[in-house]
């Protein structure tokens, strides 16, 4: 469900990217478009966890990866594959300022060893 105000979802995790590759393949098969910006923590060291563009016609959209502040943060967004740089560019900057210990926020924790591949 998309926001109300037009903005794109905004999510910021913990993130390793060892599944990295079922990620884009996910993103290439889906059929609806949702546009999100998921602010990344940490990040894996692993040499094959490098940035990436790709794009997905049947959707309009193009899911992009890239680092930041010595590599140890990143961004990885879903976004219209038109879209207005400049709006885009602003809300990217603001997830990456924005101020995580705030009251209006939500904060899940789960073990990540309950979860399966299926």
């Amino acid at each position: 469900m998309p926001r109300g105000d037009g903005l794109p979802k905004v999510l910021r995790c913990n993130f390793y990217l060892h599944k990295i590759e079922e990620l884009k393949m996910a993103f290439v098969n889906s059929t609806a478009p949702v546009n999100f910006i998921i602010c990344l923590r940490s990040w894996s060291s692993k040499a094959n966890d490098v940035p990436f563009k790709v794009q997905n016609n049947l959707t309009g959209e193009r899911l992009v990866l890239r680092r930041f502040i010595n590599r140890s943060k990143g961004l990885l967004v879903r976004c219209p594959i038109e879209r207005d740089e400049a709006k885009w560019a602003e809300w990217e900057k603001a997830a990456l300022e924005w101020k995580w210990r705030q009251w209006n926020r939500i904060a899940i924790y789960f073990n990540a060893n309950d979860i399966s591949d299926g």
